[in-house]
């Protein structure tokens, strides 16, 4: 059975594939490639397709549905929230924590645990969450993301030019453009390092044992020289999401 797994994010989606459980193909894409490379798909394989996504952007979802009907005889998985029945999750509310958040600790459980995990998950919005050995998401913290930070200063600052990506050594900047970026560097890996630290005191605390940090999404390598020990770990979410469809075809015997 090939199957298909796609997390819509708040700027792209990531998806992908696996044929006869051989990976094929994974990549960041548009609604519009997205449709192009399954309708491909759908012409050159005989096999049965399962589906599962997560999707922060309920405005996509009917036109994920759309692109899929005829494509797939089993229901879709949504994993849409915490709530989610293949997720674990300790938040005060669940039905509010996002997907992604809920599947990267389920991915960390079933795939890489036997310890607690500060994840740091750096996209869009920054996630820094506490995440058990058994994969429960315990909870954490958002912080703006690297573009986020950039395009909110634009916003409010619309005469400021562009932060510059060249590193500063220097104590200070004698020049906007530099200042600017290293300014926004700085509070951006400083911040994520101050939330890191909170969370792992935490679970130190409460657990006592060795904790783990993990990198994951697609700014993850600009905070690699912040934590030289942790452990960088592409496509969390989408091996959650693998997890979890897993699950649903084991309860329902499918293979």
């Amino acid at each position: 059975m090939d199957r298909l797994v796609i997390d819509v994010g708040n700027t792209r989606i990531h998806w992908r594939l696996r044929r006869r459980g051989e990976e094929v193909r994974e990549d960041h894409a548009t609604l519009e490639t997205v449709q192009a490379f399954i309708s491909e798909w759908s012409d050159e394989s005989g096999e049965p397709l399962r589906v599962a996504i997560s999707c922060l952007r309920p405005s996509h979802r009917t036109a994920l549905e759309n692109i899929l009907h005829n494509l797939t005889a089993f229901p879709i998985l949504w994993i849409e929230n915490g709530s989610a029945e293949q997720v674990s999750v300790e938040t005060d509310h669940p039905e509010k924590t996002g997907a992604d958040r809920a599947l990267t600790a389920l991915a960390w459980g079933s795939l890489h645990g036997g310890v607690p995990a500060v994840i740091i998950d750096a996209g869009t919005a920054v996630t820094v969450d506490a995440v058990s050995p058994e994969g429960v998401l315990m909870g954490g913290w958002i912080a703006p993301g690297w573009e986020a930070l950039k395009s909110s200063l634009s916003v409010a600052a619309p005469e400021l030019p562009s932060g510059s990506s060249e590193s500063v050594q220097s104590p200070w900047a004698r020049e906007t453009v530099k200042a600017l970026g290293g300014g926004i560097e700085t509070l951006y890996r400083a911040g994520i390092t101050a939330l890191h630290s909170r969370v792992q005191s935490g679970l130190k605390t409460s657990a006592e044992v060795e904790v783990a940090t993990v990198l994951t999404g697609g700014d993850a390598h600009r905070l690699k020289s912040d934590f030289p020990e942790a452990q960088v770990i592409p496509g969390l979410v989408l091996d959650g999401l693998e997890l979890a469809l897993e699950r649903v075809d084991s309860e329902q015997g499918k293979g």
